[in-house]
């Protein structure tokens, strides 16, 4: 396909991204990379379908439900879901540009610019939350902002519908109640006379009641999660820190979004400012400026993640790339060069575990230390060899495998041999987690013994407690990737199953 002969429509998108999803697919498939924990965990979820969950709202589970239910429990099944979810991104995107700046090409290759950003190739290869919440929000700014504009009831629904779903992927949707709220009060306060505004927060509710629900039952976990999250019974911090707290976030950003930051050399050359004066721009950022505020108050009391603000961004793309293709901007040789390098870069780090195996000389370039891919290599090594080593010491099945950590605790019960039943046995002052709801079956399982993989050896404490005598066997078992050793973990077999005191619940075998 030409670029002289593009018409710029949705066949052509859609063919691009379905060649885009094509190579993800073989990429993942290739197993270059084990599952991230956030991925098992969601897995793991996926068989114990419920209302909603500890961290996070259901509807991730569900999904993994739908897929696995037909292609199988395979780690290129996972991704596939956020391969299609990215593309629908991307596509949503195009919808949006069209519908906003009338125009075909813009909309054409501001989706297509989606492909020089790390933030998208994040949601697009890791089945996480992530990728849902930046698809509905996507939506719901677009919607809201046509039901602002026209104040028709169709808008309104849709805005609902959008939040909704929103909500019950990821709680981060709810902050646009608010703000939703706060921009009409400034710019259009007779709205708030109007049903339809109330009509998309009561959609949006009733879509999430099932949430709520569960949360009544599990005495409000969820939100309990959620307020650890921002730190709120936390001390506030001083001064010192949250200056540095606030440049780790701010730097954060701006590294996530490096890709754009050249437009910043060309403000005043081309008129940046005036082409985002428009009001869907101006509303656009009012929404990133909100959200900013909002985890910039957390700092007060807690380190924010470079990726909680990820899911804000795909609409200030669009604006901000309107504005680079609106003012000529992108016909600079720097500017070309610039993407040029980028894309390079981009293709360099999602190359890093294959470079490792095959080009070890090039994967140097990024070291381990801060290679984001060193926390899913070898989950699928480590699960066998802990196998293995459980075979050579204990003679029948009668064990069950814990870990004090959930992420370890999810990736064996999804590498482990026919999937097995895994716990999370409660320690000093680990955070909560979904396994604590479903507790340890104490009475069905205390004549078995237990083998313990955690990221940390045995305390003074804990070795007290149980009994050195009781262990049977333990040995450690190190991660090297780019010949750096990453992680260390420490396997322990017990002759007898300690008891915890955590809830006498039982997780249902799968």
């Amino acid at each position: 396909m030409r670029l002289k002969k593009l018409k710029y429509d949705w066949k052509s998108i859609i063919l691009i991204y379905a060649i885009i999803s094509v190579l993800r697919f073989l990429y993942v498939y290739s197993g270059w990379t084990d599952l991230d924990a956030e991925e098992t965990q969601y897995w793991l979820w996926s068989k114990h379908l419920d209302f909603s969950y500890y961290s996070k709202p259901p509807l991730i589970a569900y999904i993994n439900a739908f897929s696995t239910s037909i292609f199988g429990d395979f780690p290129w099944v996972i991704r596939l879901n956020a391969i299609i979810l990215g593309a629908l991104v991307a596509l949503a995107t195009y919808y949006v540009v069209l519908k906003i700046y009338s125009s075909k090409k813009l909309a054409f290759y501001i989706s297509l610019c989606l492909l020089i950003l790390p933030s998208y190739h994040y949601i697009s290869l890791f089945f996480t939350t992530d990728v849902l919440v930046t698809l509905f929000w996507l939506l719901t700014c677009y919607f809201f902002w046509m039901s602002f504009q026209t104040n028709k009831l169709k808008f309104w629904i849709l805005t609902g519908i959008s939040m909704g779903i929103g909500i019950i992927s990821k709680y981060a949707l709810l902050f646009f109640i608010p703000f939703s709220f706060i921009y009409t009060l400034i710019k259009k306060r007779k709205l708030l006379l109007h049903y339809g505004f109330y009509v998309y927060i009561i959609i949006a509710l009733i879509i999430f009641s099932p949430v709520i629900y569960w949360n009544i039952q599990h005495k409000m976990v969820g939100v309990f999660h959620v307020t650890t999250l921002a730190g709120i019974g936390n001390q506030i911090i001083q001064w010192e820190n949250l200056l540095s707290r606030q440049a780790e976030l701010l730097g954060g950003q701006l590294l996530l979004n490096l890709p754009l930051l050249f437009i910043l050399f060309y403000w005043d050359k081309y008129h940046i400012k005036k082409l985002l004066k428009g009001e869907f721009e101006k509303y656009i950022i009012a929404t990133n400026v909100f959200i900013y505020i909002i985890f910039s108050l957390v700092t007060l009391m807690r380190r924010v993640y470079i990726n909680w603000l990820l899911f804000s961004y795909i609409p200030l793309y669009i604006v901000l790339l309107s504005a680079i293709f609106r003012s000529g901007l992108i016909q600079e040789k720097i500017a070309k060069k610039y993407i040029a390098v980028t894309c390079f870069l981009m293709v360099l780090l999602i190359s890093q575990p294959i470079l490792a195996i095959h080009a070890k000389q090039f994967s140097k370039l990024l070291p381990a230390s801060i290679d984001p891919f060193r926390n899913i290599v070898e989950w699928n090594t480590f699960t066998n060899f802990v196998y293995s080593e459980i075979e050579k010491h204990i003679e029948d099945d009668k064990f069950e495998v814990f870990s004090n950590r959930y992420q370890i605790a999810s990736e064996f019960s999804f590498y482990g041999p026919n999937h097995p039943t895994t716990y999370c046995y409660p320690y000093k002052k680990r955070r909560m987690n979904q396994y604590d709801i479903w507790g340890i079956p104490y009475e069905k399982i205390k004549h078995k013994k237990a083998v313990f993989v955690n990221n940390e050896p045995f305390d003074e404490e804990m070795l007290q407690w149980i009994g050195e005598e009781n262990i049977i066997y333990q040995t450690t078992y190190s991660v090297y990737y780019k010949s750096t050793n990453v992680r260390t973990y420490y396997m322990y077999i017990l002759n007898y199953m300690p008891k915890f005191k955590n809830s006498e619940n039982v997780i249902f075998k799968f």
